[in-house]
């Protein structure tokens, strides 16, 4: 009995005493609740740079976006600024009738629903022409600052005027596009166009940037243009003096936090040069409201974080959250494979199919073509004089070449069967399944035509724009032949267009048994 007596004394030590246990427990309970909450601490401050950051891109693309369409309407009215002023220079207008002659000056003048009249004004300022009436209104306009400027100085160029209210137009507010008339010794007076500052509202107001968002068109001397939310009295105010303006104003786009010179709201600003414009667009977010979602995702995530005050819940919760984490990532990694693949088969530059994807569509066809006794077609593009283009407008804009030439083949292309793919360099190539020779130089003519209606300006070419040479083959695959010869029938082809003159379509002439159509004998085999 004492030795079982003694038993207890020397297991004792062994044993853990419940205050032991409620301290570890406590301490792994305070260890994974200080975890959770540095860990939801750091998920939250990396939402707020993630809000940041989205806010940012959307800005820059926002702000993109806009100045490359108030560029390009301005650009396009200033063409037909361009062609009034080339018209007066006509010999013999004088003598034309009326109408021939307003004719002969306005037919290139735009019309739309935010454009004013194309008015001609003489060295004293009086309408000579207008492009919406025959018999112009004898009105002067020598006191317009886009009158003046030309006046003073001959070398001005293109003109954007400061914001004024329409003697034509009953006061609606507008800015003008203005052009010295060409004249070799003496000022002969100024061509202009009226743009209707209702364009920019309307655009401006289209745009969903919050309650206390804001954009912004200002001329480079710090006149607002235009603005929305529109107020009373911003428009023609003068900010030349403000901070906010001299760090615009100081490189041709960047972003920056400041606070409104017109409102005092405290925004994310994101600015561009118009173009090559005297005009600077500038989007406003508020930092507020930029951070509005996420301080509610802070109020949600922290109470949820406060609960996991508990021990057994925050080891519950904690493993849930690395359970969803795991699965997240599988899915991320999931989704990256699917992007690499597309990417793989993709040209970074056109976004058509790249070399690989060509070789591996042109087998898959070939075969199939020889199964069913069908024909296939290959064009093979090339574009003219590239290299010169390069070495004339640089690569960025041969870049930008071959991305028109890749979106002209997506517009083409019309079934889902017909690839094209970038075969390198300036090179390109589409494949026709079940397209005979006619078809094909159908589809290489429509090609060749919407190539030349981009009207790229091509200095170093013949005919002054960007053209394609293509060479065309069809084929009637039989069981066992390769594709090889049928490339190379395309490439001979494409070269015989290039030795033609260029800007051509050229057939390679059929080769027996490869690009010829099968004979009865054999579509019965």
């Amino acid at each position: 009995m004492q030795e079982a007596a003694g038993r207890p004394s020397v297991l004792r030590p062994r044993t853990w005493r419940p205050t032991t246990v409620v301290r570890v427990l406590t301490l792994a309970g305070m260890g994974v609740a200080v975890g959770v909450l540095g860990l939801g601490a750091l998920v939250l401050l990396d939402a707020r740079t993630d809000a940041w950051r989205q806010a940012e891109q959307a800005s820059a693309n926002l702000t993109r976006a806009l100045e490359a369409d108030i560029a390009r309407n301005i650009h396009t009215y200033d063409l037909s600024l361009q062609g009034t002023s080339a018209a007066l220079s006509q010999p013999g207008l004088d003598q034309a009738t009326p109408e021939v002659r307003h004719m002969a000056l306005f037919d290139r003048a735009g019309v739309a629903e935010y454009l004013g009249s194309v008015l001609v004004l003489n060295a004293e300022g009086t309408i000579v022409a207008n492009s919406t009436s025959l018999v112009p209104e004898r009105l002067n306009f020598a006191d317009r600052d886009y009158f003046r400027v030309h006046q003073d100085r001959a070398e001005a160029g293109l003109y954007i005027s400061r914001p004024y209210q329409s003697r034509l137009r009953r006061g609606d507010p507008s800015i003008a596009i203005s052009r010295r008339l060409p004249g070799a010794e003496r000022f002969q007076g100024v061509v202009m166009g009226a743009m209707r500052l209702a364009y920019f509202q309307d655009l401006f107001s289209k745009l969903d940037l919050g309650s206390q968002g804001s954009v912004t068109l200002l001329r480079t001397d710090g006149t607002v243009v235009a603005r929305h939310p529109f107020r009373e009295g911003d428009v023609g105010r003068d900010l030349s003096g403000s901070d906010t303006f001299r760090r615009i104003s100081a490189s041709p786009f960047g972003r920056f936090v400041a606070n409104a010179p017109l409102d005092g709201v405290e925004r994310l600003y994101t600015f561009r040069h118009v173009g090559d414009l005297p005009l600077i667009l500038s989007v406003g977010v508020s930092t507020a409201e930029v951070y509005a979602a996420w301080w509610n995702k802070v109020s949600s995530l922290g109470s949820i974080l406060l609960v996991l005050g508990g021990a057994t819940v925050a080891l519950c919760l904690l493993f849930k959250r690395e359970m969803l984490r795991r699965l997240e990532a599988e899915k991320a990694l999931t989704e990256a494979a699917e992007r690499l693949s597309v990417i793989a088969a993709t040209d970074g530059l056109t976004g058509l199919a790249n070399r690989r994807q060509f070789d591996a569509v042109l087998d898959r066809e070939w075969r199939r073509a020889a199964r069913n006794a069908l024909p296939v077609s290959l064009l093979l593009l090339d574009a003219d004089f590239f290299k010169a283009y390069n070495d004339r407008y640089g690569h960025q804009k041969g870049d930008e070449v071959l991305r028109g030439i890749a979106a002209c083949i997506r517009s083409v292309l019309r079934r889902p069967g017909d690839t094209g793919a970038r075969y390198g360099g300036e090179e390109f190539v589409v494949i026709l399944p079940d397209t005979d020779a006619a078809g094909a130089w159908t589809m290489a003519e429509r090609l060749r035509d919407a190539v030349a209606a981009l009207e790229i300006p091509h200095a170093a070419s013949p005919i002054g724009l960007v053209s394609v040479s293509i060479g065309i083959a069809t084929a009637y695959p039989q069981r066992g032949q390769l594709p090889d010869p049928f490339v190379e029938e395309a490439d001979c082809a494409l070269y015989d267009a290039k030795r033609g003159g260029r800007n051509r379509v050229c057939a390679a002439v059929p080769i027996a048994s490869v690009l010829s159509p099968p004979t009865k004998l054999a579509q019965k085999q």
